[in-house]
């Protein structure tokens, strides 16, 4: 069984006393490859265990990875999970396809952000958030909510990520469920109306927006932080 954790090696030190004596641990993660390598290799140095990093497809983020996972529950080829919400963790909980595991080193997180059985832990958050391309939106009329996506002034210039994948396909289910089945595929079916581009990801809202492509974009707080360094 695999351990389904949001961050077993979110430090360096998190998963030594975990895979001691391991000559290689094997990784399944749907995180940014920008983010996830480096923390692998620091675990690498400071532990000498080898980390094998698989990642998800940017087109499949979460979805592609949690498949294999499941299908590979019999004969299973990861040691870890890293995902980047805790959804596909309790969905590899539900099949029995994970394993309980607590670090020493997750001592002192906030309870509430992990199973309380142990089967993931939470280490970090991000928020989604609106980019917008300041050429092409006057001061003033910054859009300030997701509902800008309905406004017909915006129709055919926002872009999101398909909703059917990655963290997307989170907020659409958490808007299904404080809006109501009713209420969200009302909201879905206007923004298709007012030809709002789904994309095929986060990082790529983020390009579209920043070239000029799109006036405006929902994305994840990561994404918008590197739209911020690329100036």
């Amino acid at each position: 069984m695999i351990r389904a954790l949001l961050a077993l090696i979110a430090t360096a030190s998190l998963a030594c006393d975990a895979f001691a004596g391991a000559a290689e641990v094997v990784v399944y993660t749907s995180v940014d490859d920008v983010f996830a390598r480096p923390i692998c290799q620091q675990f690498e140095k400071q532990s000498g265990i080898k980390v094998k990093v698989v990642p998800d497809t940017e087109e499949t983020k979460s979805t592609g990875l949690l498949n294999r996972l499941i299908a590979e529950k019999k004969r299973p080829q990861a040691d870890v999970f890293w995902s980047g919400d805790p959804v596909r963790a309790a969905i590899l909980k539900s099949k029995g396809v994970s394993a309980a595991y607590r670090s020493p080193s997750a001592a002192g997180l906030p309870d509430e952000y992990s199973d309380a059985e142990g089967q993931w832990t939470g280490f970090s958050a991000r928020a989604r958030v609106i980019i917008y391309n300041k050429q092409l939106v006057p001061a003033g009329q910054e859009p300030q909510s997701i509902h800008a996506l309905l406004d017909p002034k915006w129709s055919g210039k926002a872009c999101i990520a398909n909703p059917l994948f990655g963290t997307t396909s989170m907020h659409a289910a958490a808007l299904f469920g404080v809006m109501g089945d009713a209420k969200a595929q009302e909201f879905f079916d206007g923004i298709t109306a007012n030809k709002v581009k789904m994309l095929s990801s986060n990082g790529e809202v983020k390009r579209a927006v920043a070239s000029g492509d799109y006036a405006f974009g929902l994305t994840d707080t990561d994404d918008a932080a590197g739209a911020l360094q690329e100036g």
